[in-house]
């Protein structure tokens, strides 16, 4: 194959890869262990937010809204469980944002949570504890 052969070819691939689907830069961190150089991340308020309505919408799933209730509504439920989010993930605590991938997890842990398990703390689900879901 000849240089200007080889040229087209080399270009012809990479126009491909990039119509496909583009690049992700990654660090090899060990034999075997690539890691995400850069993690898309959100901002405190959008986690705080997202964290509290799952919470609640599980409040309600589990029949824990209402008079005589663990919470008086959904706007209590929020008050409260929102107040403890924004203590944990407060700019000052967690610096960089929430690791969009990880909040993902977590939510989805929050949604699946049995009824019967405790979850007064978002601590109390491994995937939401504040050192895996901040940057």
């Amino acid at each position: 194959m000849n240089l200007k052969n080889a040229c087209i070819s080399a270009c012809a691939c990479a126009a491909g890869f990039i119509l496909i689907g583009g690049c992700q830069a990654s660090v090899s961190g060990g034999v075997g262990n690539p890691t995400t150089t850069s993690a898309v991340v959100v901002d405190n308020a959008h986690a705080i937010n997202a964290l509290t309505k799952a919470r609640c919408d599980r409040e309600d799933a589990c029949n824990n809204l209402g008079a005589d209730k663990k919470y008086d509504s959904f706007d209590a439920c929020t008050r409260e469980i929102g107040h403890d989010t924004a203590i944990t993930l407060r700019p000052e605590k967690c610096v960089n944002g929430v690791i969009s991938e990880r909040l993902d997890s977590c939510l989805e842990q929050i949604r699946t949570e049995r009824c019967g398990n405790a979850l007064d703390k978002i601590e109390r689900v491994a995937a939401c504890r504040k050192a895996m879901l901040c940057k």
